[in-house]
C-alpha cells in the first residue's frame, strides 16, 4: 500500500524523527538525557529498594513516596531508551501498536503520579492539622482503598486514549515529529480527525490535573491556616519540614505541567523542536530529580543512605 493511502488496522508504522531542526547536532543531546536516564533509573530503583527493605520505612508516607517513585521508574523506562535511540540514530521506527502501548503507559503513569501527589498533599494535611489522630485516620486499609480507586479511576480515564487513537486513519508509514507516543502527537499525526478524539483530549486534561490540583490547594490552605496559627517558631518549622519534600516535588511535576500545556497551546505555531522539548522535559525532569529531592530532604532516607554509603 503506497504512503499516500490512509488505513486503519495494525500493520501501520510510526516513524519518530525527534528534533527536526537539530539533526546534524541532536547526537549530543544524547549525553544529558543518557545522564539523566541512570539518575532516574537507579535513583528511584535505590528509594524503592530502601523503603522495601527497611522496617521502620513502613509507614504510610514512604507507602506514598514508594508509589511515586515507582511511577517515576516506569516513567524513565518507558520514555527515555527510545528517546536515546532517536537522539543516536535521528529516528526510530515503532509498530503502530507498540506506539499505541507507550502512549498508554506514559499517560496513565503521569496521570498516577498527579494523583499520589494529591493523596500525599492529604496526608501533610491530616500530619500537620490532626498529628493525634494521624494514625487512626490514615491506616493501610485507607492507604490502599484510596490507592485502588485512584487506580481503577485514572485507567478509566486513560483507556479511552490510545482506542480512539487506533480507530484514526493513518498512512501506512506515519511520520510523528516527537520523541515518544503521545496522544497529542499521535492523533496529530493521523489524516484526519473525528469529533470525540478533539474533544476526548480536553475531557481528560480537565478531568485529571483540576481534580488533583484542587485537592493539593485546599489540603495547603488548611496546613497553612494551621501553621500561621501556631505560637511557636520551632513549630512552624517542624510544620514546614513535614511538607517540604512534597513541596518541592509538586513544583516540579506540575511546573513541567504546565509546560506541557505550553506545548499543546503552540503547537504547530512555534518552531517543531519547542514543542518536542518540552514534551521530553515533562517526563524527564520530574522522574530524576524526585529520587534527589527524597534522597535529601527526607531524613530517614537519607540516614539510611548515608548507612550504605558508609559501608561501602
Amino acid at each position: 500500500m503506497p504512503n499516500t493511502t490512509c488505513s486503519t488496522g495494525d500493520n501501520l508504522e510510526i516513524v519518530l524523527v525527534g528534533f527536526l531542526g537539530l539533526h546534524d547536532i541532536q547526537h549530543w543531546l544524547s549525553i544529558p538525557f543518557f545522564i539523566m536516564f541512570l539518575m532516574s533509573f537507579f535513583g528511584n530503583l535505590i528509594i524503592l529498594l530502601i523503603i522495601a527493605t527497611e522496617q521502620r520505612l513502613h509507614e504510610p508516607m514512604y507507602y506514598f513516596i514508594f508509589m511515586l517513585s515507582a511511577a517515576d521508574l516506569v516513567l524513565a523506562v518507558s520514555l527515555l531508551p527510545k528517546l536515546l535511540v532517536v537522539l543516536w540514530y535521528g529516528s526510530i521506527l515503532l509498530n503502530f501498536n507498540g506506539c499505541l502501548a507507550q502512549l498508554f503507559v506514559i499517560a496513565f503513569s503521569s496521570a498516577m503520579e498527579s494523583s499520589i501527589l494529591a493523596l500525599m498533599a492529604y496526608d501533610r494535611y491530616i500530619a500537620v492539622t490532626k498529628s493525634l489522630r494521624y494514625r487512626s485516620i490514615i491506616k493501610n486499609q485507607f492507604i490502599l482503598r484510596i490507592s485502588l480507586f485512584v487506580t481503577v479511576r485514572n485507567f478509566c480515564i486513560i483507556l479511552p486514549l490510545p482506542v480512539l487513537a487506533k480507530i484514526l486513519p493513518y498512512y501506512r508509514v506515519t511520520t510523528m515529529y516527537s520523541v515518544y507516543c503521545d496522544y497529542l502527537a499521535v492523533s496529530n499525526a493521523a489524516c484526519a480527525q473525528t469529533a470525540m478524539s478533539e474533544i476526548y483530549k480536553y475531557i481528560f486534561i480537565i478531568i485529571v490535573a483540576p481534580s488533583d490540583i484542587a485537592l493539593i490547594g485546599l489540603s495547603y490552605f488548611k496546613i497553612a491556616r494551621a501553621v500561621l496559627k501556631l505560637d511557636s517558631r520551632e513549630a512552624r518549622q517542624k510544620a514546614f519540614n513535614t511538607c517540604s519534600s512534597h513541596i518541592f516535588v509538586m513544583v516540579v511535576f506540575y511546573l513541567s505541567g504546565f509546560m506541557s500545556i505550553i506545548r499543546a497551546v503552540y503547537d504547530g505555531k512555534a518552531p517543531k523542536d519547542i514543542p518536542v522539548l518540552f514534551s521530553v522535559l515533562y517526563i524527564t525532569v520530574p522522574t530524576t530529580l524526585n529520587p534527589l529531592i527524597y534522597g535529601i530532604k527526607t531524613k530517614e532516607i537519607r540516614q539510611v543512605i548515608l548507612k550504605y554509603l558508609r559501608k561501602c
